[in-house]
Formats: C-alpha cells, sequence, structure tokens
C-alpha cells in the first residue's frame, strides 16, 4: 500500500512519523506558539521514568487550525495519533493556495501536516516544511 493511508474528501494521510520515541507517555499540556513565520507544537512527556520536553517546528506557516478532542472525528484521530502525518491532495490545500493573490499565485508550495495528541485534540498546519525539534531534560 506504498505508507499512503485512508482516503475521503479530506485527502490521503501519509505517516511521516511519531512525536516522540516510544515508549513514552504525555503527561503535560500541550503548547501551539506561531510567533511569525514558524510554529512550535511542544510537549512534556515521560520515557523510561524520566520527563523530557520535544515537539515540531512547522516552517513557512501559511496558516493552522485545531480540533479539541471533543470535536475532533475519526479522521482527525486514525493514523495520527501521536504520529506526524501529511495529508496529501489536501481540499485545505487547495482553498489556500486558490485564495493567493495573483502577484504571488504559485509562489508557495504548502504542505498540509497533521497530528492527534491524546487528552489535547488534532493540530493541522499549512506549512512549506516540518522537522523535530530537539528533545531535550524537561526541568
Amino acid at each position: 500500500m506504498n505508507g499512503v493511508i485512508g482516503g475521503n474528501s479530506h485527502g490521503t494521510k501519509r505517516p511521516i512519523g511519531p512525536l516522540s520515541l516510544p515508549p513514552s507517555a504525555f503527561t503535560e499540556d500541550v503548547s501551539f506558539t506561531h510567533p511569525g513565520g514558524s510554529a512550535e507544537l511542544r510537549c512534556t512527556y515521560e520515557r523510561n521514568g524520566a520527563m523530557y520536553v520535544g515537539g515540531l517546528l512547522f516552517k513557512g506557516v501559511r496558516a493552522y487550525r485545531f480540533h479539541a478532542e471533543g470535536h475532533c472525528t475519526p479522521w482527525h484521530v486514525e493514523d495520527a495519533y501521536d504520529t506526524l502525518v501529511e495529508v496529501e491532495a489536501s481540499e485545505w490545500v487547495a482553498e489556500l493556495l486558490a485564495a493567493e493573490p495573483s502577484k504571488t499565485g504559485g509562489q508557495w508550495k504548502i504542505r498540509h501536516f497533521l497530528i492527534y495528541i491524546d487528552s489535547a485534540g488534532a493540530y493541522e498546519v499549512a506549512a512549506v516544511d516540518c522537522e523535530w525539534l530537539p528533545e531535550q531534560a524537561a526541568s
């Protein structure tokens, strides 16, 4: 099945990787900050008796949206549970690209990222790229 999972009007999901190395358990609230062109999704979790802080850095952010856990549909959770996925053939990205001014049309190469974090909800980010933040011991 070449790594592509599920398809519907939202698009197909392609797993990129887990939010943290297993085995881990998220123990504190997730924070999402968007200070400018980038955004960070950070969380604190326990693994093998020690606490760590890690997360994701989204670059070239064009839009984002959040669904609280109680407002997530099965589509938000399936295949994206504590796992970063890319939504391919995304209607949301198509909508964003269609709204681009004609003078910048085609300039942005936007990707649709999705991750569902237990007890928090689903985070969707339309961005150029994403990378893992370095893991640090929690203080």
